[in-house]
């Protein structure tokens, strides 16, 4: 799962310095089969309505969370799909990530080593390294867990709060961002969304009706 979170901010912020160290992923033996149900897990643009569209995702690189970096080098992956849609007319971001695992085994291990307290941490470190600029300082008010339903046997879920101080011609001006984050796993399968969004996030009820749609296709993908 700590994969999902550095694969999910790499696309939600296009920061290109998210992903995780090569000596700690891992070993990729991606299969057509796993990666066609990988593919069919994620978000479509079906999903959203007007006014979203998909962008490309940005290449990886080898950063890591400071203190943070479960090493998974003896895992073995078979297929992942990764996506990202932002809205035209907003600041709005939403993206999905699925990787599948050779074994159940496997994909419980990296769960284990990852569903942690410091992912909370990781994902405000991440955001404001990429989000902090000569214009931009970012602070982070708030991060850790946050309820929400068990949708699938392994379920977990944070939210970050952070503000956003905007320089711009010597003026100063503040913006509230939120950060949810919310992954599923399943037998050899797992599943995450990560939605950033001015103000207090998107509404519950609207975050629910993604969280059970990604849970869904986890379980339709017989995994």
């Amino acid at each position: 799962m700590n994969r999902l979170l550095g694969a999910l901010l790499v696309l939600s912020i296009a920061v290109p310095a998210v992903a995780l160290a090569a000596d700690t992923d891992p070993k990729k033996q991606i299969t057509a089969v796993d990666r066609a149900k990988a593919r069919s897990i994620v978000f479509k643009r079906s999903d959203f309505a007007a006014g979203w569209k998909q962008t490309p995702p940005v290449p990886d690189s080898d950063a890591t969370c400071p203190g943070f970096n479960p090493d998974e080098s003896d895992l073995t992956l078979t297929g992942e799909a990764e996506v990202v849609f932002e809205h035209a007319q907003a600041l709005l971001s939403v993206a999905s990530y699925s990787e599948i695992y050779a074994t159940k085994d496997d994909a419980v291990k990296s769960w284990t080593r990852s569903d942690k307290a410091a992912t909370a941490r990781c994902i405000g470190y991440f955001f404001r390294e990429g989000a902090t600029d000569k214009t931009t300082k970012v602070t982070i008010v708030s991060a850790g867990r946050m309820a929400f339903p068990k949708l699938a046997p392994r379920a977990t879920a944070f939210k970050v709060v952070a503000r956003l101080a905007i320089t711009n011609e010597g003026k100063t001006s503040t913006l509230p961002i939120t950060i949810q984050f919310i992954a599923f796993g399943q037998g050899r399968g797992d599943t995450a969304m990560l939605a950033i969004t001015p103000g207090t996030g998107i509404p519950t009820a609207d975050l629910r009706a993604l969280g059970k749609l990604l849970a869904a296709r986890l379980a339709a993908a017989k995994l």
